[in-house]
């Protein structure tokens, strides 16, 4: 079952990674060709992308280390037509620093440039599209709705698969759903996802210990109590679970003071102090992961911005501790356990959004709609954020997602955002 399992990115099975061959990143950077400026196609304005799957490279190199991909139908900005290498029938194009695409991915437009813009909190809906869920095993997925009624199944779907629809189509009554994969799904065999509503806490205080002050009630009926000197007095009301508290003093004997009254130390959970590492810069933002507490709290040099509760690795799945840097940004991401034999069930979803990858092995900061369980430990090994935390995340990290582009890599001039777990 899908949320018994959490979730574990595999970071070379992912079905985006399949398209973008990322493990290219490895590759040692190749000397930028000189940019011999072209003249631009007749009339154009900017470049339209008409392959799935395009790939920017750093410089007109086929050879050339990844920048990213970028969705059909985004419309580059033109900057120069120059020469390079590799690119079949055609020369290369700049469309921004360290950006190189091959003309032969791309047709002329004189519309101005444009691409959707992924990165920032949506407030029409968490999710980036809608995700449901196969509700039970052995359910079949068709090549064609048709296929349905001729009970020709291409593929057989467990519990907790999880599609991003892209269509719909309906035929005799009967309704069917499409996903990232291509297949049709009735959606009579489907539960449709609807993500957390938790949102994280942004954080104005100017001082170092800012993120003393925000805290989470741990649990539904946590007792807030009116103070009396330094003790607990009469009971004033019962928190909910994860209700947003403000910590304005550590009291003795177990309590903390807030804004009402005292609740019990033990009732909250909160970022404990930490320090700034000596690799980021005084206004360089990076993020601070603490498993003991289950919280993520974004900074900009010592100065806490941002704080939200998270779900890391559970026992035997943890989450390691280390400092690390983010290799690779997705706007989506398909993630799977299908190669391991040894689960007593695999999961698969399609298309999990504002996907960041940290570690060599395919840990990943990413929204998770399956569960909201966030302020426990859940996943298998990645660190789970409710949706619109992983966008306001996903916004404020390095290197910035361009619009229109599926996937963005670092470079010496963007790197990627530090990211440390303790």
């Amino acid at each position: 079952m899908l949320q018994s399992l959490g979730l574990r990115s595999i970071a070379l099975t992912g079905s985006l990674f399949a398209v973008i061959g990322l493990i290219a990143i490895g590759v040692a950077a190749m000397g930028a060709a000189q940019d011999t400026t072209l003249a631009a196609p007749a009339g154009s304005v900017s470049l339209r992308v008409v392959r799935a799957g395009a790939t920017i490279r750093m410089h007109p190199n086929v050879r050339s280390p990844r920048r990213g991909t970028v969705r059909v139908g985004t419309r580059l900005p033109f900057e120069a037509r120059v020469r390079g290498e590799g690119c079949p029938g055609g020369e290369w194009y700049r469309v921004g620093p360290e950006a190189y695409i091959c003309e032969a991915l791309i047709e002329p437009s004189r519309e101005p440039a444009w691409g959707e813009s992924v990165s920032a909190p949506r407030t029409d809906r968490i999710l980036l599209r809608e995700h449901a869920f196969v509700a039970s095993d052995g359910t079949w997925a068709y090549s064609r709705p048709d296929d349905y009624f001729r009970d020709e199944w291409a593929e057989s779907l467990g519990r907790g698969f999880g599609i991003a629809v892209t269509d719909r189509s309906e035929r005799d009554g009967v309704r069917f759903i499409r996903g990232t994969s291509g297949f049709w799904v009735a959606e009579e065999d489907l539960r449709y996802a609807r993500g957390s509503e938790l949102s994280g806490v942004e954080l104005a205080g100017p001082e170092d210990d800012a993120m003393l002050e925000v805290g989470w009630v741990r649990r539904g009926g946590a007792v807030v109590r009116e103070l009396r000197g330094t003790r607990a007095g009469r009971t004033l009301r019962r928190a909910g679970a994860r209700e947003v508290v403000q910590v304005l003093e550590v009291l003795p004997h177990g309590l903390l003071r807030i804004e009402e009254g005292v609740i019990a130390a033990r009732d909250v959970q909160r970022p404990s102090p930490t320090t700034r590492p000596s690799e980021v810069g005084d206004a360089e933002r990076w993020i601070d992961v603490e498993l003991a507490s289950q919280t993520l709290v974004l900074y900009e040099g010592a100065r806490p911005v941002f704080a939200t509760l998270v779900s890391t690795g559970r026992a035997h799945h943890a989450t390691p501790t280390g400092t690390f840097r983010i290799w690779v940004k997705l706007a989506e991401d398909g993630m799977d356990d299908l190669e391991r034999t040894d689960a007593e069930s695999n999961y698969l979803i399609e298309a999990v959004p504002w996907v960041q990858y940290f570690s060599d092995d395919g840990l990943a900061l990413h929204a998770a709609f399956w569960h909201d369980d966030f302020g426990r430990v859940h996943s298998h090994g990645c660190v789970n954020l409710a949706p619109r935390d992983a966008a306001r995340l996903f916004s404020a990290t390095s290197p910035a997602l361009p619009d229109g582009w599926d996937a963005v890599l670092p470079t010496d001039a963007q790197p990627g955002t530090l990211v440390r777990v303790r």
